[in-house]
């Protein structure tokens, strides 16, 4: 998709309505909320509709924050239209996409930043946030855009995909790791150098106030969703200054193409297809995760487990032990007040692939189903649900 320079408020509302109105098949917008000066602020939601959305990812993407971002503008658009594809029909078969082009209808009216760069905003906490609760999202994208007014931070030119370091239960550094360098990968292959870049920059924002003003990235709708769901975060710069804009639409897309196909395999530490967003507590050899037949209950599982999370003992929740060379045990020890009635699934990892003779929960015969990579076993036990002080002893004798 060409665009011939960025885009309009105006331009980029006509466009989406004329979006709508070409694609109703797989597209429908959602008013989520409106700016202080009534604007209406839009999701785009993108999937195929004749296939059940209880089996599918979310995916959210949040564009427009900063309103003086003007590389954003045509990000929307852009990633809208590849998603009417063919290329994309995996996507729309596999995930309900949610975009939101213009975050801000304000601050991209008058281009100006428009939002406080310490806390979340009340715009942001009335439309993203009961969003966010609503659909549950698997993976959020939020995207920014620098240029050459913002006191020399467009990185000579380069673009960023951005990590939250705040995300640091389970596995969270080393998964949000891996799909940061498949997206960097993807863009440099398409043409775009971008860098890994990492929040820890702006810790001491409002001391560095004075040399970056009112125009950094910051990451409080995410904090704010994976704390939410434990959804997997990321932030992107483009750049307005050194690109033009077909190809300022062309780097972004590239980074959330291959985010967007990440949600479309199977982790090899996972049982199930989608996002690798389930190591709730635990690692790779161990883990507590969220336990459900389908994608939708998963997440409520997830959501549920994750607001819970403090209540499974630490330092080592859950606790695996080799008993000897032929029996595993892990132990998940629960000390909250209520009781988490949708479940857990127990997983632990065995090196190599041997047969299983059997799986005991508390000494009793469990149900179990298990899945190989190259060098290991993983086992999965469902349960459904976990009460108040529940010790639970997972023996695998292979």
């Amino acid at each position: 998709m060409k665009f011939r320079s960025y885009l309009s408020y105006e331009e980029v509302e006509d466009w989406i309505e004329n979006y709508i109105n070409t694609h109703k098949e797989i597209s429908h917008a959602e008013i989520i909320g409106h700016s202080d000066e009534g604007r209406a602020i839009r999701a785009i939601h993108v999937t195929a509709r004749d296939l059940p959305l209880d089996e599918k990812e979310v995916a959210l993407i949040i564009i427009g924050r900063h309103g003086d971002e003007l590389g954003t503008r045509v990000i929307g658009p852009a990633l809208l239209e590849w998603l009417s594809l063919k290329e994309a029909e995996e996507t729309r078969n596999r995930q309900h996409v949610i975009v939101v082009p213009v975050a801000n209808p304000d601050g991209c009216v008058r281009e100006v930043f428009g939002l406080p760069a310490y806390r979340l905003s009340g715009l942001e906490t009335r439309s993203l946030l009961p969003l966010g609760e609503r659909y549950i999202p698997d993976v959020v994208m939020d995207v920014h855009s620098v240029g050459k007014e913002k006191r020399g931070l467009n990185w000579g030119g380069l673009e960023a995909v951005i990590i939250d370091q705040n995300a640091h239960a389970g596995e969270d550094q080393f998964i949000l790791r891996e799909m940061a360098r498949e997206m960097l990968h993807a863009a440099a292959t398409a043409g775009y150098p971008f860098l890994l870049h990492t929040t820890e920059h702006y810790r001491n924002l409002r001391k560095k106030a004075a040399a970056i003003s009112e125009c950094a990235f910051n990451n409080h709708v995410n904090g704010a969703l994976y704390a939410m769901c434990h959804a997997l975060d990321f932030g992107m710069e483009v750049n307005h200054f050194v690109l033009t804009p077909s190809d300022t639409a062309q780097s972004g897309l590239a980074v959330i193409r291959s985010m967007l196909e990440r949600g479309n395999r199977t982790a090899p530490w996972e049982h199930y297809p989608g996002y690798p967003n389930r190591i709730l507590s635990g690692d790779f050899l161990a883990w507590i995760g969220p336990r459900g037949r389908n994608a939708s209950q998963r997440r409520t599982s997830r959501k549920e487990i994750w607001s819970k999370r403090a209540f499974f003992e630490t330092p080592f929740t859950p606790y695996r032990a080799m008993l000897d060379d032929h029996h595993v045990r892990v132990t998940v020890r629960y000390s909250g007040d209520e009781e988490i009635t949708s479940g857990i699934t127990m997983s632990v990892r065995i090196r190599g692939r041997p047969r299983i003779k059997d799986i005991t929960l508390n000494d009793e015969k469990a149900d179990y189903y298990a899945k190989c990579d190259e060098c290991s076993t993983y086992v999965f036990v469902d349960l459904e649900t976990v009460a108040k002080d529940d010790v639970l002893e997972l023996v695998a004798r292979f």
